[in-house]
């Protein structure tokens, strides 16, 4: 059954039309997917996609229906998910409706206040792991709509014939919610299922929770839904298919925590962790809906440690370490840094990431003669990672780190 799977290329997916999760419920793909589903007295969507990509969601919307729109449902208050529901409002607006009713977890609002407090730093970071243009401002004010309606762990919503059913969750973030409606058997998850390894020590952001993720997708299957809409990628139909993904990635999640808590009971440190537990089992490894093209097991490890342990890494003399440019200098008193650069380039084939460590000793030792062709070469080592790096997020780090390094070389 696994050569049947669809194979995503990368992280983003959309199909040319909304696709059919269950009867009159359908998912619309795109950055962030979105689903509409269909009653008697209205529309509920769950999702609202990307700020730019409002006027897209409300033209797929009305490809399938000219209902009002009743109830916007937010899975989670990231900005692929909430952010375009301004378009649905506007709509309304100007039909003469009242507007959409917005329901989300109350841990939402919490979020939004947090956004807005760092809203340059969020700006900055997520430029990095989505690689967008330098100006973008995903957080300005405006892009919040505040949920109308709040709930703590189950919330029951009833519109026109069905049924729908809200639970709390918590994985990638701690204000999950999935939906459940029985009538349809149908299930929307958010991202608590995305085609990818699980998005779990994002190095950008807080923590994410690995065994309550898992949880609540074991919590799915056991509903048995018969369609499943996911937050990225293409639906997933047939009670077998959905149930086998759910639990084949609660059982990765599973395994990365319990392999990280065993070693970290027998008194390993993170060092030794990271490099030895970096893949999963090559049955889980081979699953379609694991490859890391997202998260990755790496990064996951990288969240457990986070979340069971404190940043000592075993290592007094890193305690109270002496600054990175100090230690660098000292090895440049030692060590010739075109000598450095020569062996550098040597490892390029052989290994790359010991080469950037090398390159990094010259410039951040001071070594002003060789600074632009140690920039150089970095630039030219984070591309080289890059090409053959799968997760988005670290391929989008190695090339704004040799982006950065190529115009720093230029400005040497």
């Amino acid at each position: 059954m696994a050569d049947e799977w669809p194979t995503m290329d990368g992280l983003y997916y959309s199909s040319d039309n909304p696709e059919a999760v269950a009867d009159r419920v359908h998912l619309i793909t795109g950055f962030g997917n979105s689903t509409c589903i269909e009653t008697d007295d209205g529309l509920v969507i769950v999702d609202a996609c990307v700020r730019a990509m409002g006027r897209k969601l409300l033209t797929e919307i009305r490809s399938i229906s000219d209902q009002p729109i009743r109830y916007v449902i937010y899975t989670h208050g990231h900005f692929d998910h909430a952010f375009g529901v301004w378009a649905l409002f506007d709509e309304a607006k100007q039909r003469g409706w009242p507007r959409p009713i917005i329901v989300a977890h109350e841990k939402v609002p919490q979020r939004f206040d947090r956004y807005r407090e760092l809203a340059g730093q969020h700006d900055h970071i997520n430029r990095i792991q989505f690689a967008l243009p330098s100006k973008t401002k995903v957080s300005e004010e405006g892009t919040f709509f505040y949920p109308d309606v709040t709930y703590a762990e189950r919330m029951l919503l009833r519109v026109g014939e069905l049924t729908l059913e809200l639970r709390h969750g918590m994985g990638e973030t701690d204000d999950a919610t999935w939906v459940w409606i029985p009538e349809r058997r149908a299930v929307c998850t958010g991202d608590l299922f995305i085609w990818s390894c699980p998005n779990i020590g994002n190095p950008f952001k807080v923590q994410r929770y690995e065994i309550e993720w898992a949880a609540a997708l074991e919590a799915i299957a056991a509903v048995n839904p018969e369609g499943l809409a996911p937050g990225h990628g293409p639906a997933i139909t047939g009670a077998a298919r959905v149930r086998e993904a759910c639990l084949e990635t609660a059982r990765a999640l599973r395994w990365l925590h319990d392999e990280v808590v065993r070693r970290l009971n027998e008194g390993q440190w993170a060092e030794q962790i990271v490099a030895e537990v970096n893949a999963l089992p090559p049955d889980l490894a081979s699953k379609a809906y694991l490859r890391p093209i997202y998260g990755c097991p790496t990064f996951i490890v990288h969240g457990i440690l986070r979340r069971y342990g404190g940043w000592f890494d075993g290592n007094a003399a890193n305690l109270f370490p002496s600054r990175t440019a100090a230690i660098a200098r000292e090895v440049l008193n030692l060590a010739d840094g075109g000598r450095l650069l020569e062996r550098a380039r040597a490892l390029r084939a052989t290994d790359v990431q010991l080469a950037l460590h090398l390159v990094d000793l010259v410039i951040d030792g001071g070594d002003h003669a060789r600074r632009s062709d140690a920039l150089q070469l970095k630039s030219e080592l984070l591309n080289a990672r890059a090409d053959v790096e799968p997760s988005f997020i670290a391929r989008n780090i190695f090339r704004n780190g040799a982006a950065r390094a190529a115009d720093e070389a230029q400005r040497s």
